[in-house]
């Protein structure tokens, strides 16, 4: 796969963030600096999942005020149940 998207970016990268993405979700093992340093797309797609871990890092430090809100919004959801 790796020599298949070479040549393409943005192919690369969302490929590197879905399997990160995987990661998080799937509680395996994962960086919060690769979650930090991911797109927008990806921070606010972990935002909307249940990771805890994942959602601490975000509602603290997501890279923009909707992330953050989001995983607030979520991490008080999961508290309620």
């Amino acid at each position: 796969m790796t020599q298949a998207t070479t040549h393409y970016p943005f192919l690369t990268r969302r490929l590197r963030e879905w399997s990160l993405f995987r990661a998080i979700t799937l509680r395996q093992p994962w960086r919060p600096d690769a979650l930090l340093d991911s797109s927008d797309w990806l921070q606010l797609k972990t935002a909307e999942a249940s990771n805890a871990a994942a959602l601490e890092i975000l509602a603290g430090r997501g890279r923009t005020k909707r992330i953050r809100n989001t995983a607030r919004a979520k991490l008080k959801q999961q508290r309620r149940r």
